[in-house]
């Protein structure tokens, strides 16, 4: 059976497992995947940060209370959304869950070919990104401090998914030469393929 183990708060990336890197290429994600990824989220995140400043009139233990409840489906929420990148890994794997800065990541050092990367990848952001984004353009509710709420996830969710959209965005672009991707300590990996072909 998968076995899942969170690790606590991540104090420095020497924790993180490694293997050998010397046959692979460290992924530099670029300025160019960061900037497609902004034009992306730019709308979701622009309503989003209008409904994080509604205009409230009423008493400011409200807002306080509010916001308390909002960083605690932000934490659930973040914790689902690494499961949800845990689940995608081998059974035979080590899948281990950090708290890392203000968020969570997840680490396990199986090999996966181009399609199964871009699947962990985009798994729980189209299970929890996408609808948050959604909902989050098309909210009709009068309550101000329901929208402020609201507006509070959906930022911090959005803003979140910024480093998985980016290196899907990577690894599309060059897809071609890469035949498979693994994580070591902090950084991806990827073993090229040349001319389309496998190294052998």
């Amino acid at each position: 059976s998968m076995t899942i183990k969170f690790r606590g708060y991540l104090k420095n990336n020497n924790q993180l497992k490694s293997v050998d890197e010397s046959r692979f290429e460290k992924m530099a994600i670029g300025w160019i995947d960061y900037l497609f990824v902004f034009l992306i989220i730019l709308y979701p995140l622009t309503k989003s940060l209008k409904l994080l400043i509604f205009k409230y009139n009423g008493k400011i233990l409200n807002v306080f209370l509010i916001d308390i409840l909002g960083f605690i489906i932000v934490i659930l929420l973040m914790i689902v959304h690494e499961y949800f990148h845990a689940i995608t890994f081998s059974k035979k794997e080590d899948i281990y869950i950090w708290f890392q800065g203000f968020g969570m990541i997840t680490h396990c050092t199986e090999i996966k070919n181009v399609k199964e990367y871009l699947y962990t990848l985009l798994l729980p952001n189209l299970c929890i990104t996408l609808p948050l984004s959604i909902f989050v353009i098309f909210v009709k509710l009068s309550n101000p401090l329901i929208l402020k709420m609201i507006g509070l996830v959906s930022s911090i969710i959005i803003l979140g998914a910024i480093n998985d959209l980016a290196t899907i965005v990577y690894i599309i672009r060059n897809r071609k030469q890469i035949e498979y991707l693994q994580l070591s300590g902090k950084y991806m990996y990827y073993k090229k393929a040349y001319r389309g072909k496998v190294e052998k």
